[in-house]
């Protein structure tokens, strides 16, 4: 059974998946995928220089993600340019997660923004108050940058029509560990 979790940003995603896999549990970003996809050799890094050109490579010949990011999350077209070459690629990876585990949990922020909910047998929805969220992301992207984040991103309401499972971030985190220990025991029994 595949997991897919998703929730907006500074939701508590990463926080709520850290857990999953202390219970042993074997977890995976769709972020760091797709990282790993833009490394040199690999199958999205001939693409994606050839279509942003070498402004975005590092000294070392490497994709500079964030030289990237500033790009791509400026510009829609750009932002659906980079989808197109990557997101085939990374659900090709989360395919082969599937294949490999008789249980693993993908962590896909993006996941219901892109139709991925039909690649996962259940969806995990992180839920926390929109103040909480940018609260969090700023701490790590700047007010500005999680704000134009959090309006890039759809609504709850919409995140939830494909929720299997509504984890709620709005308290503590041994309360988020708690519901992720019960959620852990929950799929191991399915």
């Amino acid at each position: 059974m595949l997991l897919g979790v998703t929730g907006n940003i500074g939701a508590g995603k990463s926080t709520f998946c850290a857990f999953l896999k202390s219970f042993g549990l074997p977890v995976y970003s769709a972020d760091d995928i797709g990282k790993e996809l833009l490394k040199k050799n690999a199958p999205a890094y001939g693409p994606v220089v050839e279509a942003f050109g070498k402004q975005i490579l590092r000294p070392d010949g490497e994709i500079s993600t964030k030289k990237l990011a500033d790009l791509v999350f400026r510009e829609p077209e750009k932002l659906k340019l980079l989808t197109s070459i990557t997101h085939p690629l990374i659900l090709e990876r989360i395919a082969q997660i599937g294949s490999k585990h008789p249980l693993a949990v993908v962590e896909a922020a993006v996941m219901v923004e892109y139709g991925w909910q039909e690649h996962f047998d259940k969806v995990a929805v992180v839920f926390a108050y929109r103040g909480q969220r940018i609260l969090r992301a700023a701490r790590k992207f700047g007010i500005a940058e999680a704000l134009r984040r959090d309006s890039l991103q759809l609504p709850y309401g919409e995140k939830l029509k494909y929720a299997h499972y509504l984890i709620c971030n709005t308290d503590s985190p041994l309360h988020l560990k708690e519901q992720a220990e019960k959620l852990a025991k929950e799929l191991e029994v399915l």
